[in-house]
């Protein structure tokens, strides 16, 4: 047992000390506690420990309102004041910025913090392992098993609840579970398993009797390398996503937000840069189910949406339709031939919003050299990766005019993030 004072919250959730002049991570604690650890693991240049006690509590500590916390890894900053965990973002944004960026004055916009913060996720990826439904446990694949989560919707924990019944009809386990409940109420289930099933056991109408009357329809799905393969899928893919003045179709196999009360702010945020610059021509990479491309449509001439996923450019056709658009398109393609159509395009402002991983060197370098191009609205899932973009784009001449957080991942240490790029010589 070694004593250990915090100095800071390092992005992955864990708080940064040091012990006998090395760097030591610790979880669930916050900035200026004096914790006693154990360690659990140590290199030649850090430790991880394990808080045992918290010695000196934070006044922004809080009693952590879930069962579940520190056992389940789902959450991180449950025993933070909501309000101290945006500060704490906003803080371990900024120091990313500056140091893998290099960014010295950071054109800084408020975080935009969820209202409310509990129950906001509109979808889950359940973990599957036996008997047992729920969440990898913190560093490990074991399965922490919930009877119910606080940042689900009501009607996805109500659907794990009946999960539990369901399961021994498909005769072995899945190995996950993905439910989506929409802002309409319609719900869509997948069905994630390792080897074809020989039969459906059970109908939608026994389905629903486990899951909810609001369950749209289920798919059977095969693990297939990175992603799961639809084998069939009983009743209907689609649920409905309403957004402001904008209505989305978003099917089983597409991409939206997740926190149902930020998906607003953040297209309003889009749809203001777009509108104070009136651009003939818009690309949105990456563009789902047309989430941005379709409100970029009122202030654009033209808008080309790209996406590799079939279903969601399926989506955003439907949504192009029901939303009353006409001049907008949208494109299914590989990674390979999306660079080369957007600068065919040759836009006047492009919208990207990457995986995790951000921007390859190749869609950068294709980026930069479009001739007509003066803006890029960058929305990111990881302030590692973009401090990294926004430096390479940086070289290519565009400058940083305003960046900040809107949280879309309450008591998690996620960080999702809004950044304009102009080319201004």
């Amino acid at each position: 047992m070694m004593k250990v004072i915090i100095e800071k919250l390092v992005y992955g959730g864990k708080g940064l000390g040091r012990l006998d002049d090395k760097v030591c991570f610790v979880p669930y604690v916050l900035p200026s506690e004096e914790v006693e650890v154990r360690i659990t693991k140590e290199k030649k240049s850090f430790m991880e420990c394990e808080p045992v006690e918290v010695l000196k509590p934070s006044p922004d500590r809080v009693e952590p309102p879930c069962r579940y916390f520190t056992y389940c890894g789902g959450c991180d900053y449950l025993h933070i004041k909501y309000q101290k965990q945006v500060e704490i973002k906003n803080q371990i944004f900024t120091e990313t910025l500056e140091r893998l960026g290099k960014i010295k004055e950071i054109p800084l916009r408020e975080p935009v913090p969820s209202k409310p913060d509990l129950h906001y996720r509109n979808r889950v990826q359940l973990k599957v392992k036996r008997d047992k439904i729920g969440f990898f446990k913190r560093e490990s694949r074991e399965v922490v098993n919930i009877d119910s989560c606080l940042l689900l919707k009501e009607e996805l924990n109500y659907a794990l609840e009946g999960l539990r019944e369901v399961l021994p009809f498909f005769g072995f386990a899945p190995l996950e579970v993905h439910l989506h409940s929409s802002s309409e109420g319609q719900m869509t289930a997948r069905f994630i398993f390792r080897k074809p099933l020989r039969r459906i056991p059970l109908g939608l109408k026994h389905m629903r009797a486990f899951l909810g009357e609001y369950l749209e329809g289920f798919g059977i799905y095969v693990r297939e390398g990175a992603f799961p393969r639809r084998v069939s899928f009983v009743g209907s893919p689609f649920a409905y996503e309403v957004a402001g003045d904008y209505k989305f179709r978003v099917s089983a196999d597409s991409f939206f937000q997740v926190n149902r009360f930020q998906v607003e702010n953040l297209i309003n945020m889009v749809e203001e840069i777009i509108r104070e610059r009136q651009p003939s021509v818009v690309v949105d990479l990456y563009s789902g189910v047309g989430t941005f491309s379709i409100p970029a449509a009122k202030y654009a001439q033209k808008v080309y949406g790209v996406e590799i996923n079939p279903y969601a450019v399926q989506d955003a056709n439907h949504n192009r339709k029901i939303n009353g658009v006409k001049n907008v398109t949208f494109n299914q393609s590989p990674a390979s031939r999306v660079l080369e159509y957007t600068k065919k395009k040759n836009p006047e402002l492009i919208i990207v919003d990457p995986p995790r991983g951000g921007l390859d060197e190749e869609t950068i370098r294709a980026i930069s050299s479009i001739e007509n191009l003066k803006t890029i609205v960058y929305i990111s899932c990881n302030p590692s990766t973009l401090a990294r973009d926004i430096s390479i784009l940086g070289e290519k001449g565009f400058e940083l005019q305003s960046t900040g957080i809107i949280d879309m991942f309450p008591h998690t240490y996620h960080i999702e993030s809004l950044t304009l790029l102009e080319k201004l010589r």
